[in-house]
């Protein structure tokens, strides 16, 4: 009798219980996990249709601190997304680039790429294809 009620236990977990967890694992996921993003600076376009956040994303203690920048519409906030247009390894206190908006479709972050990026596109695809440039690496 105490065989039957575990093995009807195990099929009870095995068709409830899983099921369960992975739509809570799933959510969870969908939700941004064990990251945060703690915005660092923002910096609006000429014509305040879009901004630059730089931002610190953070995920947890296995992982290390990062510097990232999204472009997003001006009216919307900061999704718990990665950046999606540049990260770079680090605290945004010591790595956070200088960034200017040079037209309403150019936006210049003030650093050399140098390989060490994880991310560094040159557009960001919106209505307005706007074009990310990067500051020259100086020669001696």
């Amino acid at each position: 009798m105490l065989k039957l009620i575990k093995w009807m236990l195990f099929i009870l977990f095995i068709t409830i219980g899983l099921p369960i967890l992975f739509f809570v694992l799933l959510f969870y996921l969908a939700a941004g996990g064990l990251c945060d993003n703690e915005i660092y600076a923002e910096l609006s376009s000429p014509d305040n249709r879009y901004k630059a956040v730089i931002f610190q994303r953070d995920c947890g203690a296995t992982s290390d601190f990062s510097t990232q920048i999204s472009i997003l519409p001006a009216a919307n906030t900061l999704a718990n997304e990665s950046g999606n247009i540049f990260v770079l390894k680090g605290h945004p206190q010591s790595h956070a680039p200088a960034i200017s908006w040079l037209s309403n479709t150019e936006l210049l972050i003030n650093t050399p790429l140098d390989g060490s990026e994880i991310k560094a596109e040159s557009r960001f695809d919106s209505t307005e294809n706007i074009r990310i440039r990067y500051a020259e690496m100086a020669t001696d």
